[in-house]
């Protein structure tokens, strides 16, 4: 994960390219473009299988952006706006599709596709892949929130306050998600594994 320092560096490297875009600098949009673009469709993809219909929705986000670039507010995490602009879009747009099921509620129940980079640092360590059918098995006991806000902080760095606002919920209901998937994993076969590995916050 990354230091408190470079996740501060970044956000104030992405504030400053931020307020460059809110002045028509096409040079900000698309340094932000080439940054966040993979990010948030690989956000998008695990939030909603559908792979072209999330690249359609990454591409009207950022479209929209550049668009409204005169209106935009002022943000305190660019990487976090965009994911949580994503999240919304996709909810708001796959609701108006007739083939999609209770569209009502993918907000509470959707369905969220983790693979985190465990299973590459395990193979790195000759781990049996036995031992990953039973860490992917471990995972997908976790309920879809918890894997979202595992993904969110693990994959992408983010801190527990920019989960709040991608996943609007509170502040101890972050950390709660967080920590009880985390003892969940815990509870059973690999704790000194995935202890170091991933357990540092």
């Amino acid at each position: 994960m990354k230091t408190d320092d470079q996740i501060i560096t970044e956000i104030t490297e992405d504030t400053m390219l931020w307020q460059a875009l809110k002045r028509s600098d096409k040079a900000a949009y698309e340094i932000l473009l080439k940054k966040y673009y993979a990010i948030v469709l690989n956000y998008g993809v695990r939030f909603y299988r559908d792979k072209e219909f999330v690249k359609d929705a990454v591409q009207d986000l950022f479209t929209e952006i550049w668009n409204r670039r005169e209106y935009l507010g002022d943000v305190v995490s660019v990487k976090s706006y965009l994911l949580q602009s994503l999240r919304k879009n996709i909810i708001r747009e796959s609701s108006r599709l007739k083939w999609f099921r209770e569209a009502d509620k993918i907000s509470e129940d959707h369905d969220f596709n983790v693979e985190f980079d465990i299973e590459t640092y395990l193979i790195s360590r000759d781990v049996e892949t036995e031992m990953l059918k039973k860490l992917r098995l471990e995972l997908d006991k976790l309920t879809k929130r918890q894997r979202e806000a595992i993904f969110l902080r693990f994959n992408q760095d983010l801190s527990y306050e920019e989960i709040t606002i991608i996943m609007e919920i509170n502040y101890r209901s972050v950390v709660n998600l967080i920590h009880e998937a985390i003892k969940a994993i815990r509870k059973n076969w690999f704790t000194v594994l995935f202890s170091s590995f991933l357990f540092i916050y």
